[in-house]
């Protein structure tokens, strides 16, 4: 069914179909969270957080946008808000990732089953999501929409309510802070 149809009904007084929306985005949702506070417990939060408030607010929805755009929005705005009241606390370079997750960080396709390969392509990703981490908010945003979530810059302006521009120039800064970050660390 499509999102504006579902969308309608809610408003209509169909509650229960709101859970199409929920299982169709939970994914997403939940990833860009974990992404942005690398903790599952707050992830899981912010994912019920911000389904809750996406539901309270559906007659502000726009239907010009995509729902998912919307959704991100939101979800962003939580993690936001959570980070102005230190309920998710930044992460420093020297403190050890402790997510084992194989979906978050990227595992070797075939390094030939080589141990040695496989344990620094591991070391590398876990360096790069720290790094990553230790981003103020406004890098760490752009950074995941766009290299994780693979959004356009356009779609990540939408997002954020900024211009294209300073989409880009926000990548490029957090880029620069990373290269800065990595080079460090080697």
């Amino acid at each position: 069914m499509d999102d504006l149809k579902i969308i309608e009904s809610c408003l209509m007084g169909n509650a229960d179909i709101f859970s199409h929306l929920i299982d169709k985005y939970k994914n997403m949702v939940y990833d860009l969270a974990y992404r942005m506070c690398n903790n599952s417990h707050e992830a899981e939060d912010i994912s019920q957080e911000a389904f809750l408030r996406s539901y309270q607010a559906l007659s502000r929805f726009n239907p010009q946008y995509k729902f998912s755009t919307w959704l991100y929005q939101v979800t962003l705005n939580i993690i936001r808000d959570r980070f102005k009241k230190k309920t998710i606390k930044s992460v420093s370079l020297d403190a050890p990732v402790t997510s084992n997750d194989s979906d978050y960080f990227h595992q070797p396709e075939d390094s030939s089953y080589n141990p040695e390969e496989i344990f620094t392509q591991q070391e590398k990703a876990r360096r790069i999501q720290q790094a990553i981490l230790s981003l103020s908010v406004k890098y760490r945003e752009v950074t995941v929409l766009r290299h994780f979530k693979d959004l356009s810059y356009i779609e990540i302006a939408s997002i954020l309510k900024i211009p294209s521009g300073t989409v880009k120039i926000r990548l490029y800064r957090a880029r620069e802070k990373l290269k800065e970050m990595l080079k460090d660390s080697q």
